[in-house]
């Protein structure tokens, strides 16, 4: 692999781990910002929310918070990255493992899915163009989210 490539991997890399450790630690605006302009996110199959000001109404409307975090922890494995040639825009697909603790419960997890992504290079910044999941395992989600989708 050559230098571009594995440097364009890393960044890639840092963008979808920065998902996660935005959204676990309740940062939205951080988390939508990922997302830019035009980048979409949502279920396969179903409507996206478009650019980081949609991305962050979707989030406020359908995550649950407890002092301001939403008390998760997303567990992303198998990761899997294909660059471009020129290493400005690439795929990868991830599993994802959401774990969740509502005040008072027992840690559980609540959903567990692939995640498949597009992103590219925005001003030396990797973005998600498009970050789509398929959630194939569902737990108890009524602490979790306001409205449960799947």
């Amino acid at each position: 692999m050559n230098t571009r490539a594995a440097s364009a991997r890393e960044g890639i890399e840092r963008l979808l781990f920065a998902y996660s450790d935005t959204i676990d630690r309740g940062d939205f605006e951080s988390t939508a910002a990922l997302f830019g302009t035009e980048g979409l996110y949502g279920l396969v199959g179903a409507r996206a929310a478009k650019g980081a000001q949609q991305v962050l109404a979707t989030f406020h409307s359908n995550v649950q918070l407890y002092d301001g975090v939403p008390r998760t922890r997303h567990v992303v494995t198998n990761v899997v990255i294909d660059v471009d040639d020129v290493a400005t825009s690439g795929t990868a697909r991830s599993y994802v493992q959401v774990l969740h603790q509502a005040p008072g419960r027992a840690l559980a997890p609540v959903a567990a899915g692939t995640y498949h992504d597009r992103v590219h290079l925005v001003d030396g910044e990797w973005q998600f163009a498009e970050r789509r999941m398929i959630i194939e395992l569902v737990g108890d989600m009524s602490t979790h989210l306001k409205q449960n989708p799947f």
